[in-house]
């Protein structure tokens, strides 16, 4: 046989056994719900109740879920219904598929027997990301027609084995199309300022006659290079650390890197004196600063992972490096969304990466800068006195 038929399709071969399923660990979240449905009993007594679903363990990507039951009542001394929640565990330290997979029976029994149970979300929309179905699908799951989820191999593939309505597959489809710098791995530093901004903000002096206007934005831009070079040089450290941290003994690199960045706030504050407005680029060095605190954490946080070095001392610096984020992290949100967010950013990244826009924005500096010094002669001497 030639070697370009033994791969050809042949129907009369018996079908080859599916490979292993493909499991994901969900990124982008640590809570999932199901519908609530309420029963009517004696004594006008209602009873609600949901599962819900949250990550017990980051390290072992183990799920909780638990059965939430809340029950309102006429209350005999008040006119107002007497209300209690009780949380009862259905299974711990399950996979996610297992945890999806019980939500899923639980809405099926449910919606079995639509006499008893009624719905107060009647197909789960309302609940946004935080029903299970829409949480799975955005961390790249499938249903198919039994309501199992399946991994998906790529964002345009579907799984094999699986039969999928075309509903499904749609509904799938619109929630797995998210913009592809929303979750970006380094979220902090993603809204990053465009280098042309600050360029047009003082250079419109340098376009003038005068000799004295034109010098001084010349040194403006003399200031701004050495800002764009600190950035560029917090960049380099920031990537040696992703590259060498699991060796350890490598936070010097963060240290290096934060430093960098204290030079280059200095050289914002020399351009303030010549009537440039800053804010933006200040901004956007709390960002990089959060970025290495971020970048430590997450390294320190696959050490203890990977039990490399002592446990102990490595917990005390992870944590000291969270809490400087999440305080640096107030100056931009101080949401309490916003600071869970970026913790579990934190836990569930698999390994430090630095965003790619810091290096974006120095290669666009100095792009733009290179096209303004072919264009810009430098001043000329300055006239004699008469």
């Amino acid at each position: 046989m030639r070697d370009q038929d033994k791969n050809s399709l042949d129907e009369n071969q018996p079908p080859q056994p599916p490979a292993a399923p493909k499991v994901l660990h969900p990124l982008f979240g640590t809570y999932f719900s199901s519908e609530t449905y309420s029963t009517k009993g004696k004594d006008n007594v209602i009873t609600f109740q949901h599962l819900e679903a949250h990550l017990d363990d980051p390290v072992k990507k183990t799920w909780t879920v638990s059965r939430v039951v809340t029950t309102s009542m006429d209350s005999f001394y008040s006119i107002k219904k007497q209300t209690t929640t009780r949380v009862h565990q259905a299974k711990a330290k399950t996979t996610f598929k297992d945890a999806v997979g019980l939500l899923d029976a639980f809405e099926k029994e449910c919606k079995a027997k639509p006499a008893a149970f009624n719905t107060l979300y009647p197909d789960g929309e309302a609940m946004g990301f935080v029903h299970f179905r829409a949480f799975a699908e955005r961390e790249g799951y499938i249903f198919d027609t039994q309501g199992k989820p399946h991994a998906r191999p790529d964002a345009a593939a579907l799984p094999l084995g699986g039969t999928f309505a075309q509903e499904d597959i749609a509904r799938a489809n619109s929630h797995l199309a998210r913009p592809a710098d929303e979750f970006d791995n380094n979220g902090p530093a993603s809204k990053l300022p465009n280098s042309h901004f600050l360029l047009d903000k003082f250079t419109k002096a340098a376009r003038q006659d005068d000799y004295d206007t034109g010098l001084a934005g010349l040194r403006a831009l003399a200031v701004l290079d050495r800002f764009v070079d600190h950035v560029a040089q917090a960049e380099q450290k920031l990537q040696e650390y992703c590259k060498t941290y699991l060796e350890l003994g490598k936070g010097d690199l963060i240290d290096e890197a934060d430093s960098l960045l204290e030079i280059a706030s200095a050289s914002l504050r020399q351009l303030k004196a010549y009537g440039v407005d800053t804010k933006e680029y200040e901004s956007f060095v709390l960002q990089c600063q959060i970025s290495c605190h971020v970048l430590h954490a997450e390294g320190l946080y696959d050490l203890m992972n990977k039990g490399k070095g002592d446990f102990d001392s490595t917990e005390a610096v992870f944590k000291e490096r969270v809490q400087q984020a999440l305080d640096a992290f107030k100056k931009i949100d101080s949401s309490e969304a916003g600071h869970r967010t970026l913790q579990n950013m934190i836990v569930q990244t698999a390994e430090p990466k630095v965003p790619a826009a810091i290096g974006d924005f120095v290669k666009k500096y100095r792009s733009q800068r290179d096209k303004m010094a072919e264009k810009k002669p430098a001043p000329g001497h300055k006239p004699p006195s008469i």
